[in-house]
């Protein structure tokens, strides 16, 4: 079980300890959620800031870390440690609970399918004791609270790491200090903050400089930005290249261990596996051929780990998906809705253009908005009802801000709606039977709604 003492913990991240020592085992951020005696962390957010909640916490926390010093506070029952920067100390604090942890630590980036890899190696890993993230908290402040979830007694931490800007991703990494670290992939997302995908690359492929030195890189082999790859242990997943390809690896890390995995289509619904050891067949129980390179990358990760390709083989076919994630809901009439809410940004609308392209009947899309994609963001929308057009979609609807251009780049059919209850009208009374309805964008388009809307609504 995990126990720390208070006098450790104010030393670790250089802060001052008011009151007794203890043992403490748990934290907290959420002042609405704090359970008994944990400690609370006090830490500012863009809507609230932890230091008002201080009267109510300390009923129940047995410790507060706060950077303002508190003068209402029994310090026989109570504690509580005074930093400078309580951010800071919610990181570092995580970096003291990781320190102690005998686990085998799993750290994953990539611009799309980051979420979707990780919740398959835990799947993966699910007859063992884990800790992984839960939901996205991928940031500054999800990856330490991962972190500090911990109970000690794990065989093994997944931890998802993202980022929206440059130099985001290594100080996380540095803290979490993996013994193996995936990147799924290099695209468009976030592509505002980071500028270009050069840029992209580098800041992604800069968790590799935190892995241990006898860790793994997991890459995916067909990205084009391996160059700002530093050399180490590594595993290249994705289709067969040629062998000069493969030997021309294999000499730019000649004192490395290099494994490749590779993917084979053998027909719509099944895929093969292939490394120098043995090969499977499988087929995955969720949509869309892009999870078969998501699996790659996931069952490069087990291999790493010791685990046979027949063992990953059986997990990856009973992984059943990620909520809002291709999700199909079939409706009366042989409607069925997409429900690929989650997120989006220009490469993941791609690939779920083509998996609507490859189903039959009438194929609709509706589009909300994507974000943080710089100054090109017209453009990047305008592609995406380009594509659609190009690859057989009958219509495309859209809201939202920039979403407009998709639609008016669509041409024909395609049809831009200014509020909530216009959009639903239309849905209302417009869908044909036999219709297959696409609904994606970022999650600050919340489309959830309108696939609730869609299953509410009386066909």
């Amino acid at each position: 079980m995990n126990k720390y003492m208070l006098s450790d913990i104010a030393k670790f991240i250089n802060g001052e300890l008011y009151g007794n020592d203890m043992t403490v085992s748990n934290f907290s951020i959420d002042s609405r959620t704090i359970r008994k005696d944990d400690v609370f962390i006090c830490i500012k957010g863009k809507k609230y800031d932890g230091h008002d909640f201080i009267s109510h916490c300390i009923k129940k926390a047995s410790c507060l870390i706060t950077s303002k010093e508190i003068t209402d506070i029994n310090l026989e029952e109570k504690s509580y440690i005074k930093v400078n920067d309580t951010l800071k100390a919610l990181q570092e604090l995580s970096r003291f609970v990781r320190s102690k942890s005998k686990a085998k630590f799993i750290a994953i980036t990539g611009s799309n399918g980051k979420t979707t890899v990780k919740e398959m190696i835990a799947h993966i890993l699910s007859d063992y004791k884990i800790c992984y993230t839960r939901g996205n908290l991928n940031n500054h402040i999800g990856v330490p609270l991962t972190l500090l979830s911990m109970k000690q007694d794990e065989d093994y931490v997944i931890v998802e790491i993202g980022a929206n800007n440059i130099g985001e991703i290594s100080p996380l990494a540095n803290i979490v200090n993996p013994d193996i670290a995936a990147v799924t992939n290099i695209g468009y997302a976030h592509i505002e903050g980071f500028k270009s995908l050069d840029n992209t690359a580098k800041e992604k492929y800069s968790i590799f400089e935190n892995v241990k030195i006898d860790g793994f890189f997991i890459i995916n082999d067909e990205d084009k930005y391996k160059k700002f790859i530093r050399k180490g242990n590594k595993i290249f997943f994705g289709f067969e290249k040629t062998k000069y390809d493969k030997i021309k690896k294999i000499l730019r890390n000649i004192f490395y261990k290099i494994e490749f995995l590779y993917i084979k289509k053998i027909n719509k619904n099944l895929f093969q596996l292939k490394n120098s050891s043995a090969e499977i067949n499988f087929k995955l129980l969720i949509n869309g051929e892009h999870n078969y390179s998501n699996a790659a990358c996931a069952a490069s990760i087990a291999i790493c780990l010791g685990f046979h390709l027949e063992d990953i083989k059986h997990k990856l076919e009973s992984f059943e998906g990620v909520s809002s994630r291709l999700k199909i809901v079939k409706l009366k009439n042989d409607i069925h809705v997409i429900d690929d809410c989650y997120n989006a940004n220009p490469n993941s609308f791609k690939v779920a253009i083509e998996f609507l392209s490859g189903l039959d009947g009438k194929k609709l899309v509706l589009m909300g908005d994507m974000v943080e994609l710089g100054q090109d963001i017209e453009l990047f929308h305008a592609k995406v009802g380009k594509y659609a057009r190009t690859m057989g979609i009958n219509e495309f609807l859209s809201i939202g801000k920039n979403s407009r251009f998709a639609s008016k780049a669509f041409g024909h059919n395609g049809l831009h709606f200014e509020d909530k209850e216009s959009l639903k009208s239309y849905l209302n009374n417009n869908i044909a039977p036999s219709t297959r309805i696409l609904i994606k964008g970022s999650r600050a388009a919340k489309l959830e709604e309108y696939v609730d809307f869609l299953k509410a609504r009386k066909f």
